[in-house]
């Protein structure tokens, strides 16, 4: 939290208060654009909206209190410009609210590495495979071993500790967070000294338990993990929420709670946010704190004093960032009712953000900005070198509109969600290879389109998914650091710089969180970008005894690149991949389960080509190979 707020930013924030005050605020749910696939249960992409049939359970819950069915013998307040609260949204009989679900997952992957391997020039690697190895393989660009498994669980814990019927506190706490399974060996010392052995264990094959896991120690991640925590106030104008919360819009293809089954991650936000409802939309409008630069944690003080007073160290590498949304948005049940009866149900949403930084804490010692020395934090002495060597200018600013909507008529469902990031950055650093203009534009679109059409009572869906995002002629070099060579295809691993000459970042990535496929963009790409794809698939829900469901569901999906340079193969054609799933739902007992196979047949655009004819040649031809990928899934959810 800032200590002290400068002029120009306290005028923004008490403006947006004043506001919101006259606007209000809207139920908890308001924000979000409801669940990305409309109840995708495991086996099927969550981000493909083919959806269970109704009563199937497979729908994300609400956030806050549930409403009541509408009281028809009452005056409609719908085009009140003030909504007050109903009196379903103030009657609670829970103290504690539990929600969440325990899950694991078995994976057996097949190539995924595409058959291409390391490839070094004067004994020095200088390019690596698209994905993970077997340990087996070594450098050598043929292995016998193709094939990495494994297994994982967690236990998602979402309480809600209702203080009063007006006050809540809400939470999402993950135990054994995607923790593999048998990867804490009671035999295991550190991860940093694989050999090393205790006498509890001296050797692997007398392990008798697991650990749980400890960062540091046994792991990278603790055994449990607080991702968020959040409060909510309703007043007669509407509703307060400030602290660590989910933020989701639309089909979540750029802002997406993570909310699914399936799903890793999620988008978080720190905010203090109004909501409210004015003649029927959700209005909601906050302020964030983004990325508050140099804090306290990074000096020693942090080491010293674990429990010391949190502080934010200066203002002027804080990141200002500011939300305002219009949505209208019915449950899921409720559009399905109002379009099954012959009624045009409409729901749709516009968002707009605003974020800009003027400087940025740097080393001291004149190391990469916002990042502590080797020793793990900032000395006293670093510290006191004067602001002309704290921070470097930065400048930049960004925009991201965002627009959606959901229409649905009888059987027939379509929705489209576009997001946009624009603005630049005065000084970009090392994201430009540039050393006389480190200006950078940002340019970047993305977009997805889905429709489909249930059949047969709700037991036959058919659906079309299409969807973009803009991509970018810069990409990694080979060769480009010989000590870390960064050719990874997975935007998460690597880092991109503009060439001499280019003025402009358009990469477009989506939420990680939206699941295309199972292999291209979830797993070799990271998420869709750079990229153009079409998708058609069915699902079939089979109801049996005692509401038990099972699901069987195909796609297919071709991807293209929207740049080629950004390609290792300097093509279009990135591939064609298949999925298949089956589910088993039993909503009664919150128990589900399902198995999926996915293959994918890699293009030209996936390819290493060795011709002096591209402008990127790679020191050894490697075409891509065929990919696989089987999983398992067991969850309960509560």
């Amino acid at each position: 939290m800032k200590s002290v707020m400068p002029a120009r930013k306290l005028g923004v924030f008490v403006a947006s208060l004043a506001i919101c005050g006259l606007l209000g605020v809207a139920p908890a749910f308001a924000q979000y654009g409801g669940p990305a696939g409309g109840g995708m249960m495991p086996g099927m992409s969550p981000g493909g909206g083919m959806r269970p049939p109704q009563g199937a359970g497979g729908d994300d819950k609400e956030e806050g209190p549930a409403e009541a069915a509408p009281d028809k013998d009452k005056d409609d307040d719908e085009n009140a410009p003030l909504a007050p609260l109903s009196e379903a949204a103030r009657r609670r009989t829970q103290v504690l609210e539990l929600d969440g679900y325990y899950r694991m997952r078995a994976d057996w992957f097949r190539k995924l590495h595409l058959g291409q391997g390391y490839m070094e020039q004067g004994n020095q690697i200088v390019a690596t495979p698209p994905f993970p190895r077997p340990l087996d393989c070594g450098k050598g660009a043929d292995c016998g071993q193709k094939n990495l498994g494994s297994a994982n669980m967690r236990l998602r814990l979402e309480p809600t500790i209702n203080v009063s019927d007006q006050v809540r506190v809400l939470a999402q706490i993950d135990v054994l967070d995607n923790t593999i399974a048998g990867s804490t060996p009671d035999s295991l010392v550190r991860t940093d000294r694989l050999e090393a052995r205790n006498g509890i264990s001296p050797d692997a094959v007398l392990s008798n338990s697991q650990d749980p896991p400890e960062i540091g120690q046994n792991g990278y991640v603790s055994s449990v993990r607080a991702k968020r925590a959040w409060g909510e106030v309703d007043t007669e104008f509407g509703t307060l929420k400030f602290g660590r919360m989910p933020w989701h819009f639309g089909r979540g293809m750029m802002f997406n709670a993570g909310r699914c089954l399936d799903c890793d991650g999620g988008t978080n936000v720190d905010r203090l946010m109004v909501m409210s409802k004015l003649w029927g939309h959700d209005v909601s409008v906050s302020w964030d704190y983004g990325s508050q630069g140099l804090t306290a944690n990074a000096t020693n003080l942090g080491t010293i004093d674990r429990g010391n007073i949190p502080l934010d160290l200066s203002q002027r590498d804080d990141t200002l960032q500011l939300m305002a949304s219009i949505t209208k948005l019915q449950t899921d049940e409720q559009f399905r009712s109002e379009a099954g009866r012959g009624e045009v149900a409409l729901n749709y949403g516009v968002q707009a953000v605003y974020r800009s930084t003027d400087k940025a804490s740097r080393n001291p010692a004149g190391g990469t900005p916002s990042v502590p020395l080797a020793d793990g934090a900032f000395t006293p002495t670093q510290l006191a070198n004067g602001t002309s060597t704290n921070f470097v200018h930065v400048g930049a600013m960004a925009i991201i509109p965002s627009v959606w909507f959901k229409l649905g008529w009888k059987a027939l469902t379509l929705e489209f969600e576009s997001n946009a990031v624009l603005g630049r950055i005065e000084d970009a650093g090392s994201l430009t290879a540039d050393s006389l203009n480190k200006k950078l534009n940002l340019r970047q679109l993305g977009w997805v389109f889905a429709s489909d059409l249930s059949l047969f009572k709700n037991a036959l869906f058919l659906g079309l998914e299409t969807g973009g995002a803009t991509g970018d002629k810069a990409e990694p070099q080979i060769g480009g650091n010989m000590e870390n060579p960064n050719t990874y295809l997975n935007y998460r691993w690597r880092s991109v710089q503009q060439q001499p000459g280019d003025r402009s970042i358009t990469d477009f990535r989506f939420s990680p969180e939206y699941h295309v496929d199972q292999i291209l963009f979830r797993r070799i790409l990271g998420t869709v970008t750079n990229a153009i794809y079409l998708k058609p698939q069915l699902a079939y829900w089979l109801n049996l005894a005692e509401q038990k469901q099972l699901g069987i569901n195909g796609a297919v999906i071709y991807s293209m690149a929207a740049s080629s340079q950004g390609t290792p193969g300097n093509s279009r054609n990135l591939g064609l991949e298949t999925n298949l799933g089956l589910t088993y739902r039993n909503p009664a007992d919150g128990f589900y389960a399902g198995l999926t196979w996915a293959v994918l047949f890699p293009m030209a655009g996936l390819d290493r080509p060795s011709s002096s004819d591209t402008m990127q040649p790679w020191p050894v031809k490697q075409d891509a190979s065929t990919a696989q990928v089987l999983r398992a899934f067991f969850g309960i959810q509560f």
